[in-house]
């Protein structure tokens, strides 16, 4: 399996901790492919410095956290647009561009698109049941 993370998910961790960071460890642990871009760590340091008023040492700490459990994809092109919302144009090409079985997002114009050529788009608490359901959360 291969799974992209959006940015909303890697806030969450760096915000919240236990859910967003359960989720990531149970990928790891089942041996399933993380992805990742260089557009999510971008968006990743703007929302933690900018938005949520963390330190710049914490956020490139975060992005280095990323790099080191995921795979770096660098999409070629955007060959498809997200009706509401074009910042998330380069997520959802760059999940595609992994092959990425699973977009785990909370984003609503994301998530309105689910399935998309073969990419199931999930929330958060969706990508939890399938880890349950795979028996990789008791």
């Amino acid at each position: 399996m291969r799974v992209f993370f959006d940015t909303n998910v890697y806030a969450a961790e760096a915000l919240l901790g236990e859910t967003a960071e359960l989720l990531i460890e149970r990928t790891l642990r089942a041996s399933w492919r993380i992805k990742a871009s260089p557009y999510i760590l971008e968006e990743l340091e703007r929302v933690l410095t900018e938005k949520l008023g963390f330190s710049h040492r914490f956020a490139v700490l975060t992005c280095q956290r990323v790099i080191r459990r995921s795979s770096m994809v660098h999409p070629s092109f955007f060959r498809y647009g997200v009706p509401g919302d074009p910042q998330d144009n380069p997520i959802l090409n760059a999940a595609l561009a992994s092959r990425a079985d699973y977009l785990v997002t909370n984003d609503s114009h994301l998530l309105a698109l689910n399935p998309f050529q073969g990419l199931r788009i999930v929330s958060m608490t969706e990508y939890y049941n399938i880890l349950v359901a795979e028996g990789l959360i008791s």
